[in-house]
Order: structure tokens, then C-alpha cells, then sequence
């Protein structure tokens, strides 16, 4: 059976290619401002054990009329929410830059634990530093703050003065989101953790991504790519491998923490 279809209960997850005969899914969750197609390359990479879910946020590509929310917690929660029918299989998350945070307040919110969690080119949620905020800036200095910062729109993007308007309510509102957020503490995930990083990432250094470390109290370890933030375009063969690996030996998902 293929064919993107919805979750049954929400647009909030999308499945490109429903596999019947899958052993796992795997949850991604893109960055700030990006859309489902940021993972489009990994459905066929990850098939046929793993079944690729991408999360879709509202405000970008085809929720783009539906307003973009900027509280991160509210997001996580909607996430989980729409997972919710799709965890009849063990499962994984992928969270790139502040997907990795979604990603975490999500498995929070679960009945069930990820079997993985795969945490990409972000700080951990109990180490983001508050930084001066620039969501609320004009859209000409938020865009180029954006552009400077995170190396996240390339030229073809940023030349495009009517796909850069559509873009940017949904931008600002991520940015908004993480601004906001403040870690609450709570009980370590007994779930590996993964964190992912770019060598060449001024904003999240190996030394950062360790501290991934204190959230869970199963297995760890850091991985590093050549590249910058967006290090797993080039790298995405070699990002997919290791996470299947990491997937071969998938049991039944750990159950709720109680």
C-alpha cells in the first residue's frame, strides 16, 4: 500500500509510504519554519523495515492558511496528540535544530517511550540559553538575523521575494516558540538518545550536544558530520544509516513512566 495519507486523527503527521510489513516508525520533526518535505529524501532511504511519519506543522506548504502556533509546549502537545494512533509499532524520533526540542516534549507527553531518540544540531532542552530575542524585529532584519544566524535560506530561497512573504508568519512563530521556551524538569527518558551535530556548527558544539546526556538514563552518544546547522543535507546517507542501525534491534517500546 502507498500514497500519502493523513493521520486518522489529525493533518498533524503525514505518512508518504504506509508500510503494512514496517517493524517501526520513525517521527520526523523539522526545523524551525520547516515544513514535512525537509524529510521528502528519507522516506525511500529508510524503507522497507521503517515507516517514515513527518510531522507537519500548521502555516507551511499544505497547512499554509492555517495559523502557525509560536508555544512550543502547545505544539509538542498536538504532535503527540496526533501520534497517539500510530503507536502500535515500536517508534523514533528524529528532531532536526528545534525539532529536537518538540521531539523531547513530545515523548514527555506519551503513553509509550521512542525506542530512539535522534537529536539533531540543537542544545538540550535544560540548556538552551536565552539569547536576545529577535522574533519581533521588522521582517527585512528578522529574515536577515535568520539568514545570518542559522544559514537556513539558501539563495533560490532568499531571491524569492513572493515565497519568502508565504514563509514568513510560520518562521517568526518558531523563532517566537523557542524564544519562549523554559525547560521544566522532569524524570530522565530511559530511551538512547543520539545528539547529531555539524563539526563546522557555531551554535551547537559536540561539547553542547553532550549534554544530551543528563535527559535520559539509557544508553548515549554524539555523532559528528562535516558540515554546519544544516549539515544532514549533505550528510543524509550516512545520518540514515546510522539510524537504522541503531533500529535493527527495535523491542517493544518501554512503557510510560507512570
Amino acid at each position: 500500500m502507498t500514497g500519502t495519507i493523513e493521520s486518522p486523527e489529525s493533518p498533524w503527521i503525514k505518512r508518504p509510504r504506509v508500510l503494512p510489513e514496517a517493524r517501526a516508525r520513525l517521527f520526523c520533526v523539522p526545523h524551525g519554519g520547516g515544513g514535512p518535505s525537509s524529510f521528502a529524501r528519507w522516506v525511500p532511504g529508510m524503507a522497507p523495515d521503517v515507516e517514515v511519519c513527518l510531522v507537519h506543522l500548521p502555516g507551511r506548504e499544505g497547512r499554509l492558511r492555517e495559523a502557525p502556533l509560536a508555544d512550543l509546549r502547545q505544539i509538542a502537545t498536538r504532535v503527540a496528540e496526533a501520534m497517539a494512533p500510530l503507536l502500535d509499532l515500536p517508534f523514533a524520533f528524529f528532531g532536526h535544530s528545534m525539532g529536537s526540542i518538540i521531539a523531547y516534549e513530545a515523548a514527555l507527553l506519551l503513553d509509550g517511550e521512542p525506542r530512539h531518540l535522534f537529536a539533531s544540531a540543537s542544545p538540550p532542552p535544560h540548556r538552551v540559553e536565552e539569547e536576545p530575542p529577535f522574533a519581533h524585529l521588522p521582517d527585512a532584519e528578522f529574515l536577515a538575523e535568520v539568514r545570518r544566524s542559522y544559514e537556513g535560506i539558501p539563495d533560490t530561497v532568499w531571491n524569492d521575494a513572493e515565497l519568502m512573504r508565504l514563509m514568513l508568519p510560520s518562521m517568526r512563530a518558531d523563532f517566537a516558540a523557542y524564544e519562549s521556551y523554559r525547560w521544566r524538569p522532569s524524570e530522565p527518558l530511559r530511551c538512547p538518545i543520539t545528539a547529531l551535530g555539524g563539526k563546522d556548527d557555531p551554535l551547537v558544539p559536540d561539547g553542547t550536544l553532550a549534554d544530551w546526556s543528563e535527559l535520559t538514563s539509557g544508553d548515549f552518544r554524539t555523532e559528528m558530520f562535516a558540515g554546519g546547522h544544516f549539515y544532514v543535507n549533505e550528510a543524509r546517507p550516512q545520518v540514515q544509516e546510522l539510524v537504522r542501525e541503531a533500529l535493527v534491534t527495535v523491542v517493544p517500546a518501554v512503557k510510560g513512566r507512570g
